[in-house]
């Protein structure tokens, strides 16, 4: 028997009008039109998310590679709920709030950046279009403003903003996008030729001859993603990072480290620059910086850069900024974040249990049909399949079986939040197996 009065129709539940409205209404990034539909996330606790339907997942990504401290932490919520009920935020433009002035004091502090500015951003992207901007500007106030010229890697991807587009390697990021800004160079990936694997000095070398074809004094920097990730989740070579600090240092270069989605542990380390010993120029932060409780994003630099802005003759200052830059919210999360990870054990732990993760995908799954290679550094990893469709096939396997991994083309990338525990990692590298191993060419 229903309830439902003669005449009317029945309520549908709450799952299909969510996806309907969804179809309907919602413009989704990065995502192909006709492919079904989406999942529509209610809810979140831990490492598992719940859909509009009552599915839960446990989820393999972090979201976009955010949602590194998982959802609904006690300690990141209370931070954002007390510093909304005391002071949603105040504009950077000639003022400050509390708790940007005490995030920016304790980036300069995990960086061993004494005298260390931050800026900060909305977005990866926008990190990257402040970090261009202040590279070309400080060496105009220096003298050179001839050096512009920027340099990534072809396989790189900075975001999605013009300047950031130009200067990703994917012509997903700009193709149609035209007339793009100039003055980008891409030079080769380290490690993307069978003569460089395993040698960093091809991969230095091409980075050197770039510099000298453009001219050293007309390059501004050179921008760099320890761990590609749209690029594939590949790890540079050990090594290329230090060669590559030399060659910036012997021609005047700047070096900026783009660390969105590496930083704040997702490697095992602080930031994944640590482990080749170097210091950036600028660094770009994001994703693990707020662990996706709201968006927010950084450029750090050191005080030598910083302060020339006071030379500017046109303010006095950096002539950059947002009107939410500096967003008491963010700041006040982050600092949550920060203090949630050090007193938890997080960088140790995100370590073990990448050491776990990485090793059991390598066992488990590198003698399977249709894998081209495992690979990665902390709980960052790439599973590389022959084909884009049996990539699919597997990450749909995965989602059919309660597990939520990402696909970058042909490549899987599994990133679970660093809060993941060893029965969670056995889990999902279980479900990884029985869907390769379940997919067809």
């Amino acid at each position: 028997m229903t309830d439902t009065p003669p005449g009317t129709t029945a309520p549908r539940p709450a799952g299909e009008e969510l996806a309907e409205l969804d179809r309907r209404h919602l413009l989704h990034p990065w995502t192909p039109y006709g492919i079904g539909d989406q999942l529509v996330l209610v809810e979140g606790s831990g490492v598992e998310v719940t859909d509009a339907h009552g599915n839960t997942y446990l989820d393999g990504r972090s979201g976009q590679f955010n949602a590194t401290l998982g959802y609904r932490h006690p300690r990141v919520v209370a931070a954002l709920t007390e510093q909304a009920g005391k002071l949603m935020t105040y504009a950077l433009l000639g003022s400050s709030n509390e708790p940007a002035v005490r995030l920016a004091a304790r980036l300069a502090e995990l960086l061993g950046e004494p005298g260390g500015r931050t800026l900060f951003c909305n977005s990866g992207s926008e990190a990257t279009e402040a970090a261009i901007r202040i590279v070309r500007m400080y060496h105009a106030l220096r003298g050179q403003p001839q050096r512009t010229t920027v340099l990534s890697l072809a396989d790189s991807y900075h975001g999605t903003t013009l300047a950031a587009a130009a200067m990703s390697g994917s012509p997903l990021a700009w193709t149609g996008c035209g007339p793009l800004p100039e003055g980008f160079v891409r030079v080769p990936t380290p490690g993307s030729t069978v003569r460089d694997q395993g040698d960093v000095r091809p991969g230095a070398e091409a980075l050197e001859e770039a510099i000298l074809a453009q001219g050293a004094e007309n390059v501004a920097a050179f921008f760099v993603e320890p761990v590609l990730g749209v690029g594939g989740i590949r790890p540079l070579p050990a090594g290329y990072l230090r060669a590559v600090r030399e060659i910036c240092d012997r021609h005047g270069v700047l070096l900026v480290v783009d660390e969105v989605t590496t930083g704040f542990g997702r490697t095992g380390e602080w930031f994944a620059h640590r482990r080749e010993g170097i210091r950036p120029d600028l660094l770009t932060l994001g994703k693990g910086l707020a662990a996706g409780y709201v968006p927010f994003a950084a450029v750090t630099t050191t005080a030598e850069i910083a302060e020339a802005f006071a030379a500017d003759p046109m303010l006095g200052g950096l002539r950059h900024g947002h009107t939410t830059s500096g967003h008491a919210l963010g700041a006040a999360v982050s600092l949550a974040v920060l203090e949630t990870i050090e007193e938890e054990g997080l960088i140790e732990h995100a370590a073990a249990m990448g050491e776990r993760l990485c090793g059991g995908l390598a066992d488990r799954l590198k003698d399977l049909e249709g894998v081209s290679d495992v690979r990665g550094v902390g709980l960052f990893a790439g599973i590389e399949f022959d084909t884009f469709d049996r990539a699919t096939q597997v990450m749909l396997g995965c989602l059919r079986a309660g597990v939520i991994v990402r696909s970058e083309g042909p490549v899987l990338a599994v990133a679970p939040p660093l809060i993941v525990n060893a029965a969670q990692i056995d889990r999902i590298v279980d479900t990884l197996h029985r869907a390769t191993a379940a997919a067809t060419g």
